[in-house]
């Protein structure tokens, strides 16, 4: 039981960490559209 609890919750916190991960990216895009650009690049691949 406790073990299924902490995978959970784990996978909650990495959920939310992506998610302000990605709103960081997207501020940095604004910033800095060639860099995002390659990094869209590098995606794809």
């Amino acid at each position: 039981m406790y073990s299924i609890f902490i995978v959970i919750t784990v996978e909650l916190f990495l959920l939310i960490g992506v998610v302000f991960w990605i709103k960081k990216l997207k501020s940095k895009q604004d910033r800095q559209p060639s860099l995002s650009k390659k990094i869209i690049k590098n995606l794809k691949f």
